[in-house]
């Protein structure tokens, strides 16, 4: 899929701090599972994955991530799905009327770092510029402390450390490195609270509060810090590490964000598309057969096929699917069909752009599997499919959204266009007549049809389009075409 992020910050850089890094930390995994990621918001894209403020009127569904408590940080209106990533998150959103799924904070997993049986490096993760006042001071008596340094990659500084005292994010980037932390700080909008030394019997619930000191809010004293660092256990490394990537892998969280819209994504892998001038035809027939309970746009009398077609093309690329398939209204599609057809599609080249179930290959035989109800006409080829092919029959035209392929509007009339379609698809890429039996209701009996003016006109519009190369359509019956049928 093809991702836009909006976020205040989304550098990683040190500076821009957690919310920062949280945003880089996605960027770098969701590029890491194939997506497309951009922060251009002209760009058209499937997804929009937001924080903070963000632009409400771009077309595309809305994740949003509230990571914190602040306001800035809070649900704003106009998103599809709402993130909250902590059960204290979550209740603020809810107070504020917005229902969010609780999904924690992501971190990427690395080595577990090696840490001193007895506790001598300590590594305090936090903003120093900004510090109201160090409740830590008096831990370099005893201890080798640092203040965490932005200037160095953070891993880089917990990976020295024994112990990290930090809170949010830090803590979870220490448990990733296996190193032991006490959750506690001194910071403007809360004064110096802590939770305490982090283990198994009560990082549950620290974690209800995104590991900020928020859980028990226990005030900061030298004896409350050196009670905690008494409770230094090397052995907690090991249980540290799997408890992070057991619960904030980022490789797992992205799956979560984008799970629900993957499902519709795979679910809306075909639309169908069709033009329509008896809408009893289409509910008895068409509406009748067995298309999957798949979307089926439809417009009624178009001035021209190609303008016609054309737009049921556009409203089936905005719906997501990756697949269109442009029918007559009185085509019967029985319940093997679309399992067949995704069987068929799984054996094209990547440049496949159109393909058919009924036309004529290369050297213009008849190629296909295919009975038309009005008449005798059954045709069905002994081709290893699928086949190269040199025009397709108009009742079912199946393209590849992605190819970007739209008719010619200059092709006026109502024939003809599935003999353009397969000229520009071998310009652009290629066309194929793939092996899926249907069935044509149509009532007229292609042995009385007779080209009219603006057939013959197209004809030869089509020849000076594609000059050199051969024009063909199904209606045109030679006679080896007529032995095949018969």
């Amino acid at each position: 899929m093809k991702i836009l992020i909006s976020a205040n910050r989304i550098s990683g850089k040190a500076e821009e701090g957690g919310s920062s890094r949280f945003m880089k930390c996605v960027i770098d995994e969701l590029k890491n599972q194939g997506h497309t990621v951009t922060t251009d918001k002209n760009e058209q894209c499937d997804i929009m994955i937001c924080s903070h403020d963000f632009d409400k009127s771009i077309e595309t569904t809305k994740v949003f991530i509230s990571h914190g408590i602040l306001d800035a940080e809070r649900c704003r209106p106009g998103a599809d799905r709402y993130i909250s990533i902590s059960e204290e998150v979550r209740h603020i959103n809810k107070m504020r009327g917005f229902n969010s799924d609780v999904i924690n904070q992501p971190v990427k997993i690395l080595e577990r770092s090696k840490i001193n049986n007895t506790l001598k490096n300590i590594l305090i993760i936090r903003d120093v510029e900004n510090l109201i006042s160090d409740p830590f001071v008096f831990l370099s008596k005893k201890y080798n402390v640092k203040n965490s340094d932005m200037s160095i990659p953070i891993e880089d500084q917990i990976k020295e450390a024994d112990l990290c005292i930090t809170l949010g994010r830090g803590a979870l980037e220490s448990m990733a490195q296996g190193v032991p932390v006490i959750v506690a700080d001194n910071r403007h909008y809360m004064g110096a609270i802590g939770d305490g030394y982090l283990n198994a019997v009560n990082i549950n619930e620290i974690a209800k509060h995104n590991f900020s000191g928020r859980r028990f809010r226990i005030p900061i004293t030298e004896e409350w810090i050196l009670s905690e660092l008494e409770k230094y256990n090397p052995d907690d490394s090991r249980f540290l590490h799997n408890y992070v990537s057991e619960n904030h892998n980022v490789k797992n969280i992205v799956k979560k964000y984008l799970e629900p819209f993957e499902l519709v994504q795979q679910e809306n892998d075909f639309a169908f598309g069709c033009m329509i001038n008896d809408m009893k035809r289409f509910d008895m027939v068409l509406k009748g057969s067995s298309i999957g309970g798949k979307e089926c746009f439809t417009i009624f009398e178009p001035e021209t096929a190609a303008k016609g077609l054309n737009t049921l093309l556009d409203t089936i690329e905005k719906s997501g699917a990756e697949i269109g398939i442009l029918t007559h209204q009185d085509m019967f599609y029985q319940e093997h069909w679309l399992p067949q057809v995704k069987k068929q599609i799984a054996k094209l080249p990547e440049d496949w752009v159109i393909a058919g179930i009924v036309g004529k290959d290369e050297q213009g035989k008849l190629c296909g599997k295919f009975h038309d109800m009005s008449s005798p006409l059954w045709i069905v080829s002994e081709h290893d499919f699928p086949v190269r092919c040199s025009c397709i029959d108009e009742c079912t035209i199946i393209v590849n959204m992605k190819s970007g392929f739209r008719f010619d509007e200059d092709l006026i009339g109502f024939d003809l266009y599935g003999t353009y379609a397969c000229l520009k698809a071998n310009e652009i890429g290629s066309a194929w007549i793939i092996d899926a039996w249907a069935e044509h209701y149509c009532r007229r009996f292609f042995g009385s049809w007779e080209p009219d003016e603006t057939f013959k006109k197209m004809f030869k519009w089509l020849y000076n389009r594609f000059p050199n190369k051969k024009i063909d359509s199904t209606v045109l019956v030679g006679k080896k075409n007529k032995q095949e049928i018969e």
